[in-house]
This record gives structure tokens, sequence and C-alpha cells, in this order.
């Protein structure tokens, strides 16, 4: 099974790139982006519309609900049985999104780590709920994993939440188990594609894609969803929907909503970019020349196909 992969920063224009591709060699698109696996969470996460992914066939978006958990591993597994289909049809799988840890994850695997325990997650969340629960939960990771706590906020409940399940039911810190990085051998072997922009052009394109989401009715999505979720479920934190929602509960003003998306979207994507040159065999395109960029993925698509 041969996989390929369209990566790059997000406002670059992969979705746009790979739907081309899936359309000319036969492709399925693979989605790795955290927040499209939400059902609803659709302004805000730039979920293609439904008239793409009628075109092209799309693969895990819309798969569980807020306040359901998934993680890396989750994503893995299926993100490997649905490629597995996909190259059993005679088609290829064309993974795309920003989530660059479930890549990695599929690509090079993840060490075996105690599974969710819902008992024990029931419990912590009881402390939780507690006055000043959440900060009593950091402080006693940082007793018994200081790195975790280190570089885990105390407000990511879900993933102070997992440090201490893997510590409570393993006798580990989740710190100690190997996380696969760019020196971790593949164990699939996949063409890696990332498109790249000059930094101005792409900050503005980002703020562009910001104010649309938001005239698009980012907030009114929000404001819905919230009446069928909790604030706490996962995708609340996920950049846009952290703003849209603390407008809705009236913590801040419009303006300055749209400005914290376009501050926390830019450094997502510096972070995106800080992956990726660390990265290795990844083939670089400029987002900017399109056609150049689409003819040079075909060749490298058709030279790996043969390979």
């Amino acid at each position: 099974m041969k996989l390929v992969v369209i990566a790059g920063p997000t406002g670059t224009g992969k979705s746009e790139l790979a739907v081309r591709l899936a359309q000319t060699i036969g492709g399925e698109i693979v989605n790795f982006d955290s927040v499209q696996i939400y059902r609803g969470f659709d302004i805000g996460s730039a979920k293609p519309q439904s008239a793409t992914r009628h075109a092209v066939p799309h693969h895990l978006f819309d798969i569980i609900d807020a306040t359901e958990e998934f993680n890396a591993a989750d994503f893995a597994t299926a993100a490997k049985r649905v490629c597995s289909e996909i190259s059993a049809r005679g088609r290829l799988p064309i993974l795309t999104g920003g989530t660059y840890f479930y890549l990695r994850a599929l690509l090079a695997g993840l060490p075996e780590m105690p599974a969710r325990d819902e008992a024990l997650r029931a419990r912590i969340r009881r402390i939780a709920a507690t006055p000043r629960g959440s900060a009593r939960l950091h402080s006693w990771l940082g007793r018994v994993d200081p790195s975790s706590a280190a570089r885990i906020a105390s407000e990511d409940r879900h993933r102070v939440e997992r440090a201490l399940e893997v510590w409570i039911t393993s006798g580990r810190a989740i710190s100690t188990f190997d996380r696969p990085s760019s020196e971790s051998p593949e164990i699939l072997p996949a063409l890696k594609l990332a498109l790249i922009l000059e930094q101005a052009t792409l900050h503005s394109r980002l703020d562009a894609r910001v104010e649309e989401m938001y005239r698009s009715g980012l907030v009114e999505e929000t404001r819905a969803l919230l009446q069928g979720f909790p604030p706490d479920a996962r995708p609340f934190g996920a950049i846009g929907y952290r703003e849209a929602a603390a407008v809705v509960s009236g913590a801040l003003d419009l303006e300055a909503a749209i400005e914290e998306t376009k501050r926390r979207t830019r450094a997502y994507a510096k972070r995106q970019m800080t992956w990726l040159r660390s990265e290795r065999n990844v083939h670089w395109l400029g987002a900017a020349e399109q056609e150049e960029s689409f003819a040079a993925a075909l060749r490298l698509i058709e030279g790996f196909k043969v390979e």
C-alpha cells in the first residue's frame, strides 16, 4: 500500500491540490485534520464543501461527535483501514490535513500504551468539576510527571486527563513512552508533498480566510453547537471555535475575537512549517505557482507509483 501526502501550512491550498490530483489520477481523499473529524464543526475547520466531497470520495470527515474521545492512535487505526480499502479498489489514498502528529502516528506507528479507562476518566472528571479542580489535577500531574506538566496547559483538560490516566494505570509517566519523531522509521511508504508560500502572502491569505469564516457564520455555527455540546468539549478549544465561543458567552467582542483568531492561525501555520522542515523526504512545491506545482506533483506521483 502506497500513500500520497499533501502537506503544508494552513491556507496554502492543500485541499484544492489534493482534489485536483485525485480527479486526475484516480485517488480518494483521506483527512488528517483533528477538527474536521467532528460532525457540525464545518466553518471554523474549513471543511470541504459537500459538492467537492461528492465529486471525489472523502474519508474520515464527520466521523464523531464533539463529546466522543478520539486520539492519534484511533486515527492511525481508522486511517490504515480506510487506506487499505482504497488501495484494494485500485485507487490511490491521498492524505491531506494539518494535524501532523496524526500523520506521523499513521506512518511511523505509536508505542503500546494503556487503553482508555472510562471509569477512571469519570473519577478524574469529578475532581475537575470541583472548585479549582483543574488546577489540582495539573498540580498532581506536576508531581508525578513534571515533564508532561511543563508542556500541557492546566486548561487542556483532555491531555491532563490522559497523562494522569496513563500514570495511574501503568505506573509510568506518559512522557517516558517514545513518541514517533522525524527520525522514526516509517512503516508505510508515503510520498510527501508540501506546499510553501512566502510569509507575507501567507499571512494575508490567512487573515482574509479568518474574516471570511466570521462573515460566513462562525459565531452562529458555534452558538448552535453549544446548544448540543458542553463548552469544554474538545473541539471548542480549536482555533476559531474558542474565540467564537467567547463571543457567544460575552467574554470577547467580535472584533477582538477576529484578531485573536488571526493571531492563533498565524502561530499555527508557523508551527506547521517547523514540523515540516524537520521532516525527512519532503518534496516542496510553490503554492503561488499552481499549474507548475500541479504538474510537478503529477510527475512525482507517477514516479512513486512505479517504484
